[in-house]
């Protein structure tokens, strides 16, 4: 029920008089929450609730029960006309930041409404008041104007700075660039339009950019930051950026500015001057620079270690003060190609100590440049390799050594073989065939001292056994191979054994036979796999005995090299194969 005091006041008279249709739209009205002015009848009464009051300003209580042109004179040559359109003719009347001039705080300003009219109609269906729902947009629609000329004035700035300059909002989408930042970056504008700032930036730049955008977006605060831009190309670009937050009329952050410099030469001239430093600070290798007269400019500590001058001594001295006599052309002609612009690489030499001993040293050096780009003196890095030197000349006297020792037991070996198995022929023959295995095994020895005992090459044992024979006769090929130690004497006896056995039997026994030797090598499981195949030569019969030659190549060989190996006594020709697995490479 309707409660009694200003409501009898008005002109419409106290609500027990009011028409069902009125008292009706009235008790929609009160509860709701959206702003809502009813204007009754031919005068337009009006008649609201509580939330529409404050849009109204200081006509407020006064305006309520009296018709609207008493107090809406001011806009009322723009405000009848929809109202009569709802009250004459019963149409809805809707529009969206609807503009208005009003003077309702005793100023006059212009503001904007959501509006819905809509007629009230009797129980005959006679339109008897227009029902109005309205939302005021007047700050919503000052913002974004506000925003636009603030988008406007920054867009003007984009276009005419030398800067690259973007716009963008708090999440990272790029909205606005100017044709610098394209430049900087590598991309047309319109490729950018659309990505997200961290689509172009490095990777490592993110963490730290993420922060600073998180507090501008907390505390409005700029920042200034250098990081990397992945370019269109895939390059990278050091900028120095400088973020700023861009309000609107309310003070709240909608957006931010991003002026971006080019950075890329500095940071490269850091990074070089920083690279040296550090190279210089923290190396054990000794690093000195000379200018193009050959006078020594800079001199490290390892430097006053490896040639025993300190920098106070040295420091404007020729550098020629370290070169022995017999090398004292290597720096001239070590100067002439700096000038050229060319970096020499690593190569052994000698230096002179301050107390006259000669160092071992390995030696590089490298253009110096300065700022504009030409050459004005050489880096040199010398490392002291006196100690190497040192062990490679032991490690040469040692192999050598036992080198010696182990040819004088074959040759002590095959003395006493004579002298014991020499009284008949058979023993002879047998002396024959032990010499010639004993040699097989002395030259997989020489093999081995090559490669410090350690390895050797697959194809330098297979081309050492099969050196007594015409090299036409063979095919060879394989993937390169380092076979141990173990394996390397093996496999010499057993492929000694298999040319021994053609010359006698097989391919090499007569004019037109040959041999293939091939291999094949899985370096990720160490699997390898040869095939000894005879070819052209007389018509192969299986022995009816198996002899040494035979059991070390199929047993022998096949317990030394962990995998199998089989021989097959072919018709057209013998086929070994060998499957092994190299489990220790060196």
């Amino acid at each position: 029920m309707l409660e009694r005091g200003h409501w009898d006041q008005s002109m419409l008279g106290p609500p027990s008089v009011w028409p069902p249709c009125l008292r009706s739209t009235v008790d929609i009205m009160l509860p709701s929450m959206a702003q809502i002015v009813l204007f009754w009848g031919p005068d337009f009464v009006a008649l609201y609730n509580a939330p529409y009051a404050p849009s109204i300003g200081q006509r407020h209580p006064k305006a309520f029960g009296r018709p609207a042109r008493e107090n809406w004179s001011e806009l009322w040559d723009d405000l009848e006309p929809l109202l009569r359109q709802v009250l004459d003719k019963g149409e809805t009347v809707a529009a969206k930041d609807r503009p208005f001039y009003i003077e309702r705080h005793g100023y006059p300003e212009t503001v904007y409404f959501d509006i819905s009219y809509s007629p009230v109609r009797d129980e005959n269906g006679t339109v008897c008041g227009v029902f109005c729902i309205v939302n005021e947009t007047t700050d919503r629609v000052r913002g974004d104007r506000a925003l636009q000329a603030s988008e406007e004035r920054l867009r003007a700035v984009i276009s005419q700075s030398a800067a690259g300059i973007g716009q963008g909002s708090l999440n990272g989408d790029i909205l606005h660039v100017n044709k610098r930042f394209c430049e900087i970056v590598g991309y047309d504008e319109q490729e950018l339009l659309g990505k997200n700032i961290r689509d172009i930036t490095y990777a490592d730049d993110m963490p730290e950019q993420t922060r600073l955008y998180q507090r501008l977006a907390q505390t409005g605060e700029s920042f200034d930051l250098e990081k990397r831009y992945v370019r269109k190309d895939g390059s990278l670009v050091w900028v120095n950026n400088t973020v700023s937050p861009l309000r609107d009329d309310s003070g709240r952050i909608r957006q931010v500015a991003v002026v971006s410099i080019d950075i890329s030469e500095r940071k490269k001239g850091q990074e070089v001057e920083r690279q040296l430093a550090s190279i210089i600070a923290s190396s054990n290798d000794a690093i000195l620079g000379i200018d193009l007269d050959m006078t020594i400019t800079s001199w490290n500590a390892s430097a006053e270690r490896l040639y025993g001058y300190k920098a106070d001594e040295i420091i404007g001295q020729s550098v020629l003060i370290l070169v022995p006599a017999d090398r004292i052309d290597e720096e001239p002609t070590l100067l002439n190609r700096v000038r050229a612009g060319s970096t020499v690489e690593p190569y052994e030499t000698r230096r002179r100590h301050k107390d006259g001993h000669l160092v071992d040293v390995l030696l590089s050096v490298s253009p110096i440049y300065d700022s504009a780009g030409r050459i004005i003196g050489a880096s040199k890095i010398a490392h002291d390799i006196s100690a190497k030197k040192e062990a490679d000349r032991l490690q040469a006297v040692l192999i050598g050594e036992l080198h010696h020792r182990v040819k004088n037991v074959f040759a002590t070996v095959m003395a006493i073989a004579r002298q014991t198995l020499v009284k008949d022929a058979e023993a002879s023959g047998a002396v024959t065939a032990f010499e010639a295995r004993l040699s097989a095994m002395a030259h997989a020895h020489d093999l081995l001292a090559e490669g410090h005992w350690q390895s050797a090459d697959l194809k330098a044992v297979v081309e050492q056994a099969i050196a007594p024979y015409p090299s036409e006769r063979f095919d060879v090929s394989g993937d390169p191979v380092l076979l141990p130690q173990k394996v390397v004497a093996s496999l010499s006896l057993a492929l000694h054994e298999l040319g021994t056995n053609a010359a006698k039997y097989g391919a090499l026994s007569n004019a037109t036979g040959r041999i293939a030797i091939s291999w094949s090598f899985a370096k990720e499981t160490g699997d390898l796999r040869l095939v000894w195949r005879e070819m052209d030569g007389p018509e192969v019969l299986p022995p009816t005995r198996k002899g040494f030659g035979s059991r070390l190549v199929e047993r022998l060989l096949a317990a030394e090299l962990n995998g199998k190996s089989t021989i097959a006594y072919d018709p057209s020709g013998v086929i070994c194969e060998i499957e092994a697995t190299i489990t220790s490479l060196p």
